[in-house]
């Protein structure tokens, strides 16, 4: 049996997302819940496909790329990992505040070895997307990110280097100590 091809999937999957969130298609919570765990197989597919090819992999990034931006700011950042790219492509439009939520529970997935064969079996069975998305470490002392949030402007010259020293808050903001 033919595969479908990976940026028809990757469409098939953004449409699905539109429907879950539908309230005349998913009339109930429990509806949408599980139609959601259908679309969350769907994503964990693109993922392990990219993860097993790289020309997949490429060919649905030159997609997520050609998406229209909304002011200055593109959902697909460059340099996002796959379950990042995968999730937000898919629910930009839908549910973008749950597009990370949705990523950091494929992850955890991908780490239980489950595929997108089993993944919405799973999720049904063991308390959906927060089964997935409260395994993830809370307790990391470091942490990695490349974007960070001020909570105040800084000035500074482009020619110069200049140092910060900032401290994390509570709501993911830096303060700014010196």
């Amino acid at each position: 049996m033919d595969r479908p091809d990976i940026v028809q999937l990757a469409i098939r999957a953004k449409r699905d997302a539109a429907l879950v969130v539908d309230r005349h298609t998913n009339p109930s919570q429990k509806a949408a819940s599980l139609a959601l765990y259908d679309v969350m197989a769907s994503c964990m597919e693109l993922c392990e496909r990219c993860e097993l090819d790289s020309a997949e992999q490429t060919a649905l990034e030159c997609l997520f790329k050609e998406q229209p931006k909304t002011g200055n700011r593109r959902y697909v950042e460059k340099g996002s990992d796959i379950y990042v790219m995968v999730c937000r492509f898919v629910f930009t439009e839908t549910d973008r505040t749950n597009a990370m939520r949705y990523a950091s529970a494929l992850r955890e997935a991908s780490k239980l070895q489950l595929s997108s064969e089993n993944l919405s079996d799973w999720m049904r069975g063991n308390g959906g997307v927060n089964a997935l998305y409260f395994r993830r470490p809370l307790d990391a002392r470091r942490v990695k990110t490349k974007c960070l949030r001020l909570a105040e402007q800084i000035e500074f010259s482009r020619d110069e280097p200049f140092t910060l020293t900032l401290r994390w808050q509570d709501d993911n903001i830096f303060a700014i100590i010196t």
